[in-house]
């Protein structure tokens, strides 16, 4: 996330179950949606990986998952529920308007961060 990223001058990244962290920069960053692509120090980092898949717009009642490392914790958290509405909302990080959607999942409070 742009937010997360913004004032900082050294970037960690951290692979589930692993716990060798390598440093990464930032290749790209959109602070109207909130994204941020980090790149690797090394290229082998990624290797073992699959990337993900990006889909479309989803409907009304789609299943989500909201996956994280909410405050408190330094464990990955995974909560699931539906798509409840899909409009246009400003965007907190850059009160942009942008098309968004809203879920019944549990989204706690940093989980767009990762663990400290």
């Amino acid at each position: 996330a742009a937010h997360i990223i913004c004032n900082q001058t050294y970037i960690q990244l951290q692979k589930l179950d692993d716990p060798e962290k390598q440093t990464a920069t930032v290749f790209a960053v959109s602070h109207d949606c909130d994204l941020a692509l980090l790149k690797p120090s090394s290229s082998d980092y990624l290797e073992g990986l699959e990337p993900l898949q990006i889909g479309g717009i989803p409907s009304l009642r789609d299943k989500v998952y909201v996956c994280g490392f909410p405050v408190g914790g330094s464990e990955l958290s995974i909560t699931e529920g539906v798509v409840s509405r899909i409009e246009v909302q400003p965007y907190t990080h850059s009160k942009r308007f942008l098309l968004a959607a809203t879920i019944d999942a549990a989204v706690n409070s940093g989980n767009s961060g990762g663990p400290a």
